[in-house]
């Protein structure tokens, strides 16, 4: 392999091989001239120096490799093809008629061609790549050059079946060489390789091919062929001349570029010719002497390559990058699909997908990694070369890291795919500023949900400790103070029973203080009702709301019609949320006492599993309803705000339905949580 460390080459080697390895050159370049000194009437003299030129371009470039590598197995192996092809062509070259050229001279050409398609399938199964193991090399190896052997041996037969079946099993074996060359090209290699088989690929197409069809072909058929002698030289020794290159030169990138860009524009010519040449040859052929349509003609073809080169120039590029790079992308089309999708990430996994998964497969890349956090917490990703890396920036700081692996080829960047990338980082940078904004306002959401909620149980605590303070005054009054005034109600009564008949200023004042304990004794049970009313820890919600309306109604003569559910429907509530029922319907019949001027009122209680609906109406004014809790405070309905926070409290449902002059409804639904619902 090319990546071998190179091994310290012998003084004796560096001083023997300019010598001794240009030997069989010049010794097989005077066997030919001796030998056309005998056959100078059947051999030119272009003929010979062309053939001579190309046997020594060929020999002289393995010789070179051979000095400069000699421990590299591929290299020799080239030496040694380069040999075989050079003696081969030098015959064939020199002498074409090979019907008439002596014996000898038939066995050593069909020697170097034979030898050459064995060492040549030799040669790729170790060059660019190396195939199978060495064992395996051996065993197919021994093998062909068996068969190569008794396919020479049947050559030098001169009989019409052996001279078949050696021809046939030449093809057979360059068949091969060549199939090996297209799978080491199409299976995974690095892009070094890939270069340097590109290179030795089109090397030999450009030396062979119009070879081949314009030289080799015509002559086999007996025709006259259409490439000067000449000119045969000049194209076969690019083969060789690649080859040479292609192992020599360490960075191929360039000269792949130029490959890519001749390929390109050759297809380009060729397809120009092709279409000025047909219509022309049809209009010289059927119309030679109308020049006004063969201007037209002209014309119009200029017209349509000026019109379509451009796109056809794109389309042609793209066929040539599927075939050098295996594939290729439509450029516009990854930016616009991957800027559609940055545009839609609101998180970071939509983030992490579009830019390590989307991109990647819409340009053709091995998975990337995307880093966010913060630059302290910045993780240290595995190198994987080659790479590119964009820093994303938020707020003057380094949030993220978007590492791009390499190509699925394996090729370098282009400069189309780093554009491209920048753009594309750009934009993840905007994206990334804008999930990280959103995470930021979320954030700030869930701590003000927090301190709302905060806020709330502090507040239900602040209720239900208010809930149990007025509690405790009522059982306070209700034992102490209440007891007390009974008592000396009592007292008092017992002392008029004693001497009420009799008329003095004592007995007078004595009923004007017994008038007077009963009164108090009415405020101070109506004190204790108004803090904790002992129906509803008695008899339930139902009783305690039935004694406020009917209570309300005999105190403010507004009529009430009270539909309530079976007490013990209404007793199963938990205790703070009757208490806060309670207190709602106690504040709002005390709002339509002092507001609402209503001359009717409907209370009714639904019972609605699992939790109860309530519903207060009444006919008066009405209002126009606050859009928020702070016009409500503005305005100074603050009994409706100590409504809503005692709703909320039980995590309930307040409905207002009211507008001037229509009166207003009051909807209260309460459910009880999940836990509780599965308790």
């Amino acid at each position: 392999m090319l990546a071998e460390t190179p091994h310290r080459t012998p003084l004796w080697r560096n001083l023997l091989l300019p010598l001794a390895l240009p030997v069989p050159m010049f010794v097989a370049y005077a066997i030919l001239l001796q030998v056309t000194g005998t056959l100078s009437s059947q051999v030119s003299g272009p003929a010979l120096l062309n053939a001579t030129v190309v046997a020594l371009t060929f020999w002289g470039t393995g010789t070179l490799l051979l000095w400069r590598r000699f421990w590299q197995l591929e290299v020799r192996l080239f030496f040694l093809l380069m040999q075989s092809i050079g003696m081969g062509l030098l015959f064939f070259l020199a002498y074409a008629q090979s019907a008439n050229s002596p014996h000898w001279m038939s066995v050593l050409r069909s020697a170097g061609f034979h030898f050459a398609g064995t060492i040549l399938v030799h040669f790729y199964l170790n060059f660019p790549t190396r195939l199978g193991s060495p064992r395996q090399q051996r065993a197919i190896m021994s093998a062909l050059y068996g068969l190569m052997l008794g396919a020479l041996a049947c050559r030098l037969t001169a009989t019409p079946p052996g001279i078949q079946l050696a021809f046939l099993y030449n093809t057979l074996e360059i068949t091969t060489a060549l199939l090996i060359l297209v799978y080491a090209y199409l299976r995974p290699a690095t892009p070094d390789a890939r270069r340097r088989t590109r290179l030795v690929v089109f090397g030999n197409v450009v030396a062979f091919i119009p070879t081949f069809f314009f030289y080799l072909l015509p002559m086999i058929a007996g025709a006259v062929h259409w490439m000067p002698d000449w000119l045969v030289g000049p194209f076969i020794v690019i083969a060789p001349l690649s080859y040479l290159y292609a192992m020599i030169r360490h960075n191929l990138f360039g000269i792949d570029r130029v490959l890519n860009r001749t390929l390109v524009y050759a297809i380009l010519s060729i397809g120009i010719l092709l279409l000025y040449a047909g219509p022309l040859l049809l209009i010289y052929h059927f119309l030679p002497d109308d020049l006004p349509a063969q201007l037209v003609v002209i014309t119009a073809l200029t017209l349509l390559v000026g019109l379509s080169f451009d796109w056809t120039r794109i389309r042609v590029q793209h066929g040539v990058d599927r075939l050098f790079y295996g594939g290729w992308y439509d450029y516009p089309g990854v930016v616009e699909t991957i800027s559609d999708a940055l545009a839609h990430c609101t998180d970071r996994t939509q983030l992490t997908t579009v830019l390590t998964q989307q991109v990647p497969s819409l340009m053709q890349l091995h998975l990337g990694q995307l880093w966010i956090g913060e630059p302290a917490a910045r993780p240290a990703f595995k190198v994987v070369l080659p790479q590119l890396q964009f820093p994303l920036y938020f707020q003057g700081r380094v949030r993220g890291q978007w590492t791009i692996a390499s190509r699925l080829d394996d090729e370098d960047f282009t400069t189309a795919d780093r554009r491209i990338l920048n753009t594309l980082a750009r934009q993840a940078k905007i994206a990334l500023s804008n999930i990280l904004l959103v995470e930021t306002l979320r954030r700030q959401l869930e701590e003000l949900q927090a301190s709302r909620e905060t806020l709330a149980q502090a507040q239900r605590r602040l209720l239900h400790s208010r809930e149990e303070e007025r509690a405790r005054l009522a059982r306070d009054l209700h034992d102490g103070p209440l007891q007390m005034l009974v008592g000396l109600n009592l007292q008092t009564g017992l002392l008029l029973s004693q001497w009420g008949a009799t008329a003095s200023p004592v007995i007078a004042a004595l009923k004007e203080i017994r008038g007077e304990v009963q009164e108090l004794l009415t405020e101070l049970r109506q004190v204790c009702t108004e803090l904790r009313p002992p129906m509803l820890d008695t008899l339930g919600l139902g009783a305690a709301l039935r004694a406020l309306a009917e209570d309300w109604s005999a105190q403010s003569s507004v009529a009430v019609h009270i539909d309530l559910p079976a007490d013990a429907t209404l007793r199963s509530l938990p205790g703070d949320v009757a208490v806060n029922v309670y207190r709602v319907v106690q504040e709002a019949l005390s709002n339509i006492a002092r507001h609402a001027a209503a001359q009717h009122v409907t209370l009714a209680v639904y019972d609605d599993q699992p939790g109860i609906t309530l519903r207060l109406q009444d006919d008066g004014c009405g209002f126009r309803l606050p859009r928020s809790s702070r016009e409500l405070i503005a305005q100074g309905h603050y009994g409706l705000v100590g409504i809503q926070e005692r709703v909320d409290l039980i995590d309930g449902l307040l409905r207002l339905e009211t507008a001037p002059e229509r009166g207003t409804t009051l909807h209260l639904t309460w459910r009880p949580p999940p836990t509780d619902r599965i308790s």
